[in-house]
């Protein structure tokens, strides 16, 4: 029996070593970013979160602190972590170590349909906003600035709104992905964002609006609670200020309206500070 010799093995490829920093793609910087803020804002205050990429794909984070939490604490703080961060639209892992942040869940998407479609209809109703805004986030007018009354009314109600910070979070995060299906429902959850993040903006020059007239109100008399009782009152009628905004273009200057309600001052406030968005475009002569 004859023995052929055996063929010699090639010399092991030696790859070159890379001594740069790891080049992160934009949508995976974009997505650190995001879930770092979002970690931030639900763990409690003065502890830090940690992020780092997940070798398979994602992210991982954990609470950075100097001595271990105690598990059951862990185990709450990472689980609030994973439902926040789950209301983007991705789907997560959490036990008492750590937190799991992997690509998109259909069902966490359609959640955020559903959450965005809820905080809409919400949103078209104002009254809790003019209740929270005639306020003055609890300021005397005269003890400070016109201006600072209302920044202050405008971020009591921003956070009682709570989209506002949740939409910023995502500021400069481009969504996309691969899949047809993932693609319509992100384009359909960016889309109800920009709704929400529009009547949000509604609801805002509305407090910004009313804590000034407060503020003059009380100039004129002195008395704190009859001006917040007069600017109230004018207030309810938002919703039909509204309208006429949205028909404003349909009267013709110097035409009243037979069905137009009188205007107070708050109404003709926020009349002015919206865009009117119903007004049709001129129509060019022929």
């Amino acid at each position: 029996m004859s023995i052929e010799p055996r063929a010699e093995v090639a010399q092991e490829r030696e790859l070159p070593v890379w001594d740069g920093p790891v080049p992160v793609a934009p949508e995976t910087a974009g997505q650190h970013r995001v879930v770092q803020r979002i970690c931030a804002r639900v763990a409690p205050e003065g502890m830090a979160v940690g992020v780092a990429d997940l070798p398979p794909g994602g992210l991982q984070v954990w609470i950075d602190t100097a001595s271990p939490l105690p598990e059951q604490e862990s185990w709450v703080i990472h689980h609030r972590m994973a439902r926040e961060v789950a209301l983007v639209g991705w789907h997560c892992d959490a036990d008492a170590r750590r937190l799991l942040v992997l690509g998109w869940s259909v069902a966490c998407l359609q959640n955020r349909v559903r959450l965005l479609q809820s905080g809409l209809r919400r949103l078209a109703g104002f009254e809790q906003t003019a209740r929270l805004a005639v306020r003055l986030d609890g300021l005397t007018p005269g003890d400070v600035p016109v201006s600072h009354a209302a920044e202050a009314a405008c971020a009591a109600v921003s956070r009682m709104l709570r989209w506002p910070r949740r939409l910023a979070e995502l500021d400069g995060f481009e969504r996309g992905s691969d899949l047809p299906y993932l693609q319509l429902l992100l384009a359909q959850v960016m889309g109800l964002e920009a709704k929400v993040a529009s009547a949000c903006q509604e609801h805002l020059v509305m407090a910004r609006v009313l804590a000034r007239a407060v503020c003059e109100r009380h100039a004129e008399h002195g008395d704190l609670a009859a001006a917040r009782r007069e600017v109230l009152a004018e207030s309810r009628r938002w919703v039909r200020a509204s309208t006429v905004i949205r028909g404003s273009g349909v009267t013709k200057p110097g035409h009243a309206s037979g069905g137009r309600p009188h205007m107070g001052l708050a109404e003709r406030r926020i009349a002015a500070s919206v865009h009117n968005h119903g007004a049709p475009l001129p129509r060019k002569n022929r």
